[in-house]
């Protein structure tokens, strides 16, 4: 959904049985939920002044609550890895917040299978701590997009290759 408030899309959700998946930046939310209500939020979406809504080609309900049977077997699988307190704080997409001791980890992983990715709110509150840089990990550059929109200011840098890297690597130790 393009060009519509979170407030607004959030009413389109609701009144169609879907769920808000991603908050990637303003004006950008990606919703979820059963194939066959999607088209009844897109239109829901556009009649509250959506600029742009349509469907995405990915093969699931992901970050809605029809994920919800796969939140037992991923907290197997956690629950078999040993853990330990980060170096460095980890913001949680779920909260958008800082959080650091195992146990949340692990937590926090699990109820992201069915909660909204809080995108914005992750790098906004980066942001506030005073990051200046960003670099985005794999193919494409679609975060580094949802940066400009979040603030336009901040340096992105991507990493998909080796040619990638070294461009990456020049401008970090360029100052």
């Amino acid at each position: 959904v393009i060009g519509l408030s979170e407030d607004l899309t959030r009413e389109a959700c609701v009144a169609t049985g879907v769920t808000l998946a991603n908050l990637n930046c303003p004006g950008q939310i990606v919703i979820s939920g059963d194939e066959d209500r999607i088209p009844a939020a897109i239109d829901a979406a556009k009649a509250r002044g959506a600029k742009k809504a349509i469907p995405l080609p990915v093969a699931g309900a992901y970050h809605s609550p029809l994920m919800q049977s796969a939140q037992p077997r991923l907290a197997a699988e956690l629950a078999q890895v040993a853990l330990q307190a980060p170096r460095v704080p980890v913001i949680a997409n779920v909260t958008g917040q800082p959080h650091g001791d195992p146990a949340s980890i692990t937590s926090l992983l699990v109820d992201q299978v069915t909660q909204s990715v809080r995108w914005e709110d992750s790098m906004r509150y980066l942001l506030a701590q005073g990051f200046t840089r960003f670099i985005e990990l794999g193919p494409g550059t679609a975060l580094s997009g949802f940066m400009k929109r979040i603030d336009k200011s901040v340096p992105m840098l991507n990493v998909a290759d080796v040619g990638s890297l070294d461009a990456t690597v020049a401008a970090l130790t360029a100052g």
